[in-house]
């Protein structure tokens, strides 16, 4: 790695998949992309992707907020993110939509 480049990844392939997100969720990181950084939303959802931890075998999970809707949106990771969210979902047998939006929610709540 050359460095002063180390914060970027090395090239992997990036696939779609359609998924339903939150919208309150899928607002917020509209907003910190409008607003703050430098990225799009499929960075900042992988990025969310990479950062969920599951310790000691818990999965917590959360109560969606009663009215809250939620939109498929084409989304874009990381072909290592899509394996790490198929492994969640055959070892705790949860569905890709809720393991994307927990970590989502996750992330945006460890900030």
């Amino acid at each position: 790695m050359i460095k002063g480049f180390y914060r970027f990844y090395t090239k992997e392939n990036w696939t779609n998949k359609n998924i339903e997100i939150e919208d309150s969720l899928y607002s917020e990181l509209k907003r910190i992309v409008d607003t703050e950084l430098d990225t799009s939303i499929n960075k900042l959802i992988d990025a969310c992707v990479e950062n969920f931890k599951v310790e000691n075998d818990t999965v917590i999970y959360y109560k969606k907020p009663k009215n809250e809707i939620t939109i498929v949106r084409s989304i874009r990771l990381r072909e290592s993110m899509w394996n790490k969210l198929d492994k969640l979902k055959k070892d705790y047998d949860i569905s890709l939509y809720k393991l994307i939006n927990m970590s989502i929610k996750y992330t945006l709540k460890d900030n």
